[in-house]
């Protein structure tokens, strides 16, 4: 399964998880296997032309996973194209990880907010 993860910092399995989707500056791309795990930690993709969103389609990505806030544009983007949304409420990308093996998270159900944020 491809998973993306907004990060707030860029420290391997100690990176800090954003609380917002589209405004975070790194984003993990995490594919699990059924026994591995690879991850790779990227810059925010606004850099090469893509909204968050957007990158998440071009990519496959199967499932995001959020801490607090996703942006309405984003969060329609997602759903239009069917990308799982579910939400945590660990601080570090490895906690993440863990909870994805586990099945623990939940879905998100929010609507999202209106974005824009600086």
């Amino acid at each position: 399964m491809k998973v993306m993860v907004p990060l707030e910092t860029k420290e391997g399995p100690r990176s800090r998880i954003s609380e917002h989707f589209g405004r975070a500056p790194y984003f993990a791309l995490i594919e699990l296997g059924d026994r591995d795990v690879k991850v790779e930690i990227i810059e925010n993709p606004r850099n090469l032309g893509y909204t968050p969103g957007q990158y998440v389609v071009a990519k496959g990505v199967e499932c995001v996973v959020i801490k607090g806030d996703i942006g309405i544009k984003a969060l329609q983007i997602l759903r239009e194209h069917g990308i799982k949304i579910i939400e945590t409420s660990k601080l570090v990308l490895e906690d993440i990880i863990e909870e994805l093996r586990s099945g623990k998270l939940r879905e998100y159900k929010g609507k999202g907010c209106p974005g824009g944020r600086q």
